[in-house]
């Protein structure tokens, strides 16, 4: 966060950069250790700077006085809480020798697990979960549980299993993520055998399969049940499903979404029902894929940096598709990339394609849009009930769900409009949003859901 490079280069516009630095420097204090508080606030007072910390307006980045103000208050803030300022310094490593032990356990039984349904002895399980109406697409599904039985226990024995010391996790809102060279596990993911922490690996394991298998939606979820094939076969949970219940270790059956119709009138019909049932299952996974799309930017971003910083990279290299994807997001969520490389490019410019520089800020305001989308996904997640309403009612309190009964009874209104008024309630369902407006979230999570099939 504190690099100095975007602070310096007289391309970018410095007053509102340093402004955005001096937001980051806000949250970020909301996030300091209880028992480091005290001494930070010490610090703060101590330097005179503490009641800028969490001013309600920014400084006048125009002038010198305001600048050396945010550099005191970094400078303390790298101090006395480092880990909140530099949390990239940390690197995430396997487990010690007793967490190995159990983590091998761990891979041992997924593997297991995958080796017997690979076997044919969860064929009624595989049918049941991915609703086939015949035995044609067995031999298909099954070849992914023997390619994640070999990729969970390649990643085990190339140590490539790693617990979480960076906090990366919980910046990316994730309880774990996975690709197919690298799995990043909860901190605590070796410390014993849970249930818990044997169904986070029979998912996260067919992330290893292939990048195409993603989370488009969860178990639980309205739309699980009734997906189509496409969505079916690259979702991971739709696979885990089928190995937690051949393990015994089935999550409960969710409880169907209640549609709570208007309280006079006429009753709503099935059609009406099932149409509000549609609306959140794409809402819910709308938020889904904004999320899961701008998790696949920022893990771009560290992939890109780390190419920018390697003399000698083995991997493959950074597309021009990819460079105009984060150019996309960085315009819309006011980082730097989109200002070009010109005069900030740090690759040669015989080696196509020119990268801009990725800071340390990119990745930090990159950071708080996910943490943001992330408590999108909350929201839709946890709706129980849609409340349709009549014109004038007053709307059901703690941001519950609801629609119009005028538009849910109305043929002409086709499902995606009541989907995408929900997808809005959901943005304005959150407090201390980092995009300056709720209408600002929901552009993102749009785009975000669209953009990549255009491009």
């Amino acid at each position: 966060m504190t690099q100095d490079e975007p602070f310096t280069h007289p391309q970018l516009p410095q007053p509102p950069l340093r402004a955005t630095l001096h937001r980051l420097v806000r949250r970020a204090y909301g996030r300091v250790r209880a028992n480091d508080l005290g001494p930070l606030r010490v610090a703060l007072n101590n330097t005179g700077v503490a009641p800028y910390v969490q001013a309600a307006n920014p400084l006048n980045y125009t002038t010198a006085a305001a600048n050396d103000t945010l550099e005191k208050i970094i400078a303390v803030f790298e101090d006395k809480a480092p880990y909140v300022m530099q949390a990239g310094t940390r690197k995430n490593r396997p487990p010690d020798n007793a967490g190995l032990v159990v983590l091998k356990a761990i891979v041992d039984e997924v593997a297991g697990v995958f080796d017997q349904v690979a076997a044919g002895n969860a064929d009624a399980h595989i049918i049941a979960v991915f609703n086939l109406p015949n035995t044609a697409r067995l031999p298909e599904i099954k070849e992914k549980f023997t390619e994640a039985a070999k990729g969970v226990r390649r990643l085990y024995d190339d140590r490539m299993l790693l617990l979480d010391f960076r906090g990366e996790l919980a910046i990316q809102g994730a309880g774990a993520v996975t690709s197919p060279v690298v799995s990043i596990l909860p901190h605590t993911f070796a410390d014993a055998r849970t249930d818990d922490r044997v169904r986070t690996l029979l998912h996260e394991s067919f992330h290893i399969v292939s990048e195409d298998i993603t989370d488009h939606n969860y178990f639980g979820a309205p739309g699980f049940a009734a997906a189509d094939w496409p969505t079916m076969s690259t979702n991971a949970d739709h696979y885990a499903e089928v190995a937690r219940r051949h393990a015994g270790l089935a999550l409960p059956a969710p409880a169907p979404l209640v549609v709570l119709g208007p309280p006079a009138g006429p009753a709503l019909t099935q059609p009406q029902e099932t149409k509000v049932r549609q609306a959140m299952t794409e809402a819910q996974e709308r938020l889904t894929r904004g999320w899961a799309r701008s998790l696949w930017v920022w893990q771009s971003m560290g992939y890109v940096q780390q190419y920018q910083n390697s003399y000698l990279w083995l991997g493959p290299k950074p597309t021009e598709l990819l460079l105009r994807q984060l150019m996309l997001e960085s315009e819309q969520v006011s980082m730097t990339l989109h200002h070009g490389a010109g005069g900030r490019a740090t690759t040669r410019v015989d080696v196509p394609p020119v990268l801009p520089m990725i800071t340390a800020y990119d990745l930090a305001v990159m950071e708080e849009v996910l943490g943001d989308l992330h408590r999108l996904v909350g929201w839709g997640r946890g709706q129980a009930t849609v409340h349709v309403l009549p014109a004038g009612a007053p709307l059901p309190a703690g941001h519950a769900a609801y629609l119009w009964a005028a538009d849910v009874t109305n043929a002409g209104t086709p499902m995606t409009n009541l989907a995408d008024q929900l997808v809005g309630q959901a943005t304005q369902s959150l407090a201390d949003l980092w995009l300056p407006t709720p209408a600002a979230l929901k552009t993102l999570v749009d785009g975000m859901r669209v953009r990549y099939a255009q491009l």
